[in-house]
């Protein structure tokens, strides 16, 4: 399996795709917060959080991030696993799955491994960790599909996904499907098993934990970016999950990626 580029882009500034490509492998891309303009064999998608994208080899493609403050994991890879998979069944251009932080913690280990110096990587390792991708990506098509959530607790959960970054309230979610804070907030736990501002922290989390290994950002600006009212809150919180607080975690990541 060959991997061209693997990671998590977050765009602060306007920016375009150096110029239309036409691809010569496949390209995997989740788009994680604000939106983006695509255009593939010059048919143009907006992108919104939660929009995974797939394009084959001999497409064209073309990315414009017309506004700041636009993320996306994105994998470029080509090889037989690819071809298989592709095959398998009839693929949609644009899907709308959940953003769960399991399958971004998994595209980060791939993002890990493919940056390791050629003579430590792994090609076995590397094509296990894609393949449990590919079989994730499936499966998160395949519950939108079947339904097996309630449809409105799919609209909470993309606007939670799509406001994460600002001071939303649980009365604005409750607004947005049309029902009232009481029944959504027993309705979202129900079905999810979490509350709305567990659901909401673990996304925001999620987003400073991917901005502190892939830029170059303060800590302050992180938590700003990440949708955390303040420095000291975020700090609290990010120090519950992991254990220790971010200044030191991000330390011990750059020390990791040293080795």
């Amino acid at each position: 399996m060959e991997i061209g580029f693997c990671g998590y882009s977050y765009h602060t500034t306007t920016y375009t795709f150096p110029f239309p490509n036409r691809l010569e492998t496949y390209l995997i891309r989740l788009q994680t917060e604000g939106t983006a303009r695509i255009v593939v064999n010059g048919k143009t998608h907006t992108a919104r959080p939660g929009d995974l994208l797939l394009v084959k080899p001999g497409d064209e493609y073309e990315l414009h991030v017309d506004t700041p403050a636009s993320g996306d994991y994105h994998l470029f890879c080509d090889g037989p696993t690819l071809d298989a998979w592709w095959a398998a069944i009839d693929r949609s251009r644009i899907t709308s799955i959940s953003i769960d932080p399991r399958l971004l913690s998994l595209w980060q280990h791939i993002t890990e491994e493919a940056r390791r110096p050629t003579t430590e990587q792994s090609p076995d390792l590397i094509e296990t960790l894609i393949e449990a991708l590919l079989l994730m990506l499936d499966r998160s098509v395949q519950e939108v599909q079947a339904n097996v959530r309630p449809p409105v607790v799919s609209r909470m959960m993309r606007y939670i996904e799509g406001n994460v970054t600002s001071d939303f309230k649980v009365a604005d979610v409750a607004d947005a499907v049309g029902l009232s804070v009481s029944r959504t907030v027993h309705l979202f736990k129900e079905v999810t098993g979490m509350t709305i501002v567990a659901y909401a922290q673990s996304i925001r989390l999620q987003l400073a934990e991917e901005q502190m290994q892939y830029t170059q950002h303060s800590l302050e600006r992180i938590a700003e970016l990440s949708g955390f009212r303040s420095y000291p809150y975020f700090h609290r919180i990010f120090k519950r999950k992991y254990g220790v607080a971010p200044g030191v975690y991000r330390t011990l990541q750059q020390k990791n990626e040293k080795k």
